[in-house]
């Protein structure tokens, strides 16, 4: 697991004025044939089940505030925070009293990849 501050970052100017944030260079060490952008929204007070994934890395940008739980550990995550989650990393979201917006890249995307925790 990896968390990634937007506010810790310095973003580089170019030449035609544009500023560009790099978030993630991410080395994969899986073949790569697909993948998975998803918007997600949690509801407010929403708990996710816990679970890992065997082979894909889960990215999530997040849009709000949020807490999860990724190996056994609380984070709390502010809008522009990025997390890392690799393979066997267990994770799930945990209620907070708002709605909560995420993108969620999967790298590679492979169904049936995801296994519970109990």
């Amino acid at each position: 697991m990896r968390v990634v501050r937007h506010a810790d970052q310095e973003a580089a100017a170019r030449p035609d004025g544009r500023t560009v944030l790099s978030l993630l260079d991410l080395p994969v060490e899986v073949p790569v044939d697909r993948v998975g952008i998803l918007f997600v929204e949690h509801p407010a007070e929403f708990t996710e089940s816990r679970h890992y994934h065997r082979h894909l890395y889960e990215v999530f940008y997040f849009l709000d505030e949020a807490d999860y739980w990724v190996d056994g550990a609380e984070v709390r995550l502010r809008a522009g925070d990025l997390l890392l989650l690799e393979p066997g990393d267990a994770h799930g979201a945990l209620p907070v009293p708002h709605p909560v917006r995420l993108i969620v890249f999967h790298v590679p995307k492979r169904a049936g990849d995801k296994v519970d925790v109990p």
